[in-house]
């Protein structure tokens, strides 16, 4: 899992952009389940990198990590092979196919006009449930089912 906190080594934003929140290299490096000798490795490549990605064309993340897997491989071995466990880590949990589930129960025929704000509405209450007003919500509905006749519990 650790490995997936680490994507962010490939992004473009450098400590001297003023687009955002300098990126601590060093602390996601540090995180990584790796040997020592490997960080080190990481940590001696940085510098150099760090340059070679802000000089890319290339925006995407999926494009810089293959461009450093199969141009850049032999000028970083480290980060190559860290790109590699990166792009190939398995991303089919549990909760991802429930959430696949759920969207094809939620997008039919007959919903085809849903834009996709609706349809991610529709997907969070379906996955984590609707939020409630108030706290008084479960109280004020058990009043309501007890004013029914023969609906009182013991």
């Amino acid at each position: 899992m650790n490995y997936l906190k680490c994507y962010k080594l490939f992004t473009k934003q450098t400590s001297t952009s003023t687009s955002g929140p300098a990126i601590n290299c060093n602390a996601y490096i540090e995180e990584l389940p790796i040997s020592a000798e490997n960080k080190s490795a990481l940590l001696l490549e940085l510098p150099v990198f760090r340059r070679w990605i802000d000089n890319m064309k290339v925006t995407s993340l999926q494009d810089v990590m293959m461009e450093g897997i199969t141009g850049a491989s032999e000028i970083f071995p480290a980060f190559s092979t860290l790109a590699v466990k990166l792009l190939v880590a398995p991303v089919g949990t549990a909760s991802v196919e429930r959430s696949f589930s759920n969207l094809n129960r939620i997008l039919t025929d007959k919903r085809s006009r849903l834009t996709p704000c609706h349809q991610d509405c529709l997907l969070r209450i379906s996955s984590e449930g609707q939020d409630f007003p108030n706290d008084n919500f479960w109280a004020t509905v058990y009043k309501e089912w007890c004013k029914q006749p023969r609906r009182f519990l013991d």
